[in-house]
């Protein structure tokens, strides 16, 4: 079995950590009514399945990024013509870098 989560993401953080299940798939990601920024994930539910970290950069359109990172989704909210991009961020940069996260986006 598995499920589909919420999880709502902090555009201002350098990096979004969350600890999800081995096997989850970052399926849409969009703006709330409040325009926070929310990524639904599909996420097993088996018990034996192992917890993983996950790091996730939100950042706005035409905003560099380094080329370590993977490309996940976008959000776009029509109402104020922005878009916003999730980035997945290996834990190697994470643990690596801290510093110098906050300075790319």
């Amino acid at each position: 079995m598995k499920t589909i989560r919420q999880v709502s993401l902090d555009s201002h953080k350098a990096v979004n950590e969350l600890i999800l299940k081995e096997g989850y798939r970052i399926v849409k990601t969009e703006f709330s009514f409040n325009q926070s920024i929310v990524a639904w994930i599909e996420e097993p539910l088996r018990a034996d399945l192992p917890s993983v970290h996950c790091f996730l950069k939100v950042v706005e359109n035409s905003q560099p990024v380094p080329l370590v990172y993977e490309y996940v989704s976008s959000a776009f909210n029509p109402f104020d013509s922005k878009a916003v991009h999730l980035f997945r961020v290996p834990e190697s940069v994470v643990r690596a870098e801290p510093t110098r996260l906050s300075a790319v986006a």
